[in-house]
């Protein structure tokens, strides 16, 4: 999935069909390893493992098949979009191509970070990947902003390539939360994670109207 991603800025600098075509056939070779660790792990007996390793396989395989998502969004998307923009003549912008590159650089950075927290599950590893998540998308949120504002101010390239650069930033995104999924279990053995993200005390009397119709329990 790394060699999938690392050349994604140079496809949309003009890669080839040929090179994009090579992106995306490794694709395949991220399913074929999905297939394999699925048939691995079916074939564990329960019975000769504890229930604890049982749940380090089972999170280890819903990890896998994240990393197969992540190869999903650079095959069937970036590729894409890298292609759309060689086959129209299209160019970002100078603030909208750094701003994708610095995306592209800091994902490259967690992966890394994402191979040191599934190797050595390393707590403040994972702690680390879950503020770079939260980091990433306020890049994403401050380039959208202020490509809008670019567009606002009669930016030629920037409108030429706005839907190109507006769905990169969400596949950027989308790529980046497949990687840092890995540190979610760390953390939660950690006890650094709630078991929601809802807010834990609601202000006194909301939901009343709603309880007699037993969707919220009575007192």
């Amino acid at each position: 999935v790394g060699a999938m991603f690392r050349p994604v800025l140079e496809l949309y600098q003009g890669g080839s069909k040929e090179q994009i075509r090579a992106v995306q056939r490794m694709d395949d070779e991220v399913n074929a390893c999905l297939s394999g660790i699925r048939r691995y792990v079916a074939a564990i007996p329960e019975e000769a493992f504890s229930k604890a390793e049982l749940k380090t396989a089972r999170s280890l395989m819903e990890y896998a098949i994240r990393l197969e998502t992540a190869g999903d969004v650079v095959a069937r998307r970036l590729t894409v979009l890298a292609g759309e923009m060689n086959k129209k003549g299209l160019s970002f912008s100078k603030d909208g191509w750094l701003e994708i590159t610095r995306m592209h650089e800091a994902i490259q950075a967690n992966l890394q970070l994402a191979s040191n927290v599934l190797i050595s599950d390393d707590l403040e590893s994972a702690r680390l990947l879950s503020l770079e998540k939260t980091e990433l998308k306020r890049m994403e949120h401050d380039s959208r902003k202020r490509h809008l504002s670019r567009l606002q101010n009669g930016g030629r390239e920037s409108f030429e390539t706005s839907d190109i650069h507006l769905e990169t930033l969400r596949a950027l995104r989308e790529f980046n939360s497949h990687i840092a999924a890995v540190a979610t279990p760390v953390l939660y053995r950690n006890g650094q994670l709630l078991e929601t993200r809802l807010i834990e005390e609601m202000p006194e009397g909301a939901g009343e109207e709603n309880s007699a119709d037993g969707f919220l329990p009575k007192d």
